[in-house]
């Protein structure tokens, strides 16, 4: 992905990952990254970002989407996810 807006390093939480994009006019599978952190300036939340590599559409500028969490909505979404990957895997 060229000119990320997201930094992506080692500890990127998952620095690729394959993306459903839809929109009212067009749709389109891409890969992104997805990373959770908590900035030093604002200990108390839990910041979730989503950016998709939109190379090869014009249809969608690129963009980083982020989600501000406190821990509680956090522990929420990560058990869900939990939860979820456990029923994935039984199949």
């Amino acid at each position: 992905m060229s000119h990320r807006i997201l930094s992506v390093t080692a500890y990127t939480t998952l620095d690729l990952v394959t993306a459903d994009v839809a929109t009212a006019e067009t749709s389109l599978v891409t890969d992104g990254v997805v990373d959770v952190s908590v900035a030093d300036a604002h200990p108390n939340r839990v910041t979730l970002g989503v950016e998709l590599d939109l190379v090869e559409t014009e249809a969608i500028p690129a963009h980083a989407d982020r989600v501000r969490l406190s821990p509680t909505q956090a522990r929420s979404l990560a058990a869900d996810l939990e939860r979820y990957a456990d029923e994935a895997d039984e199949g």
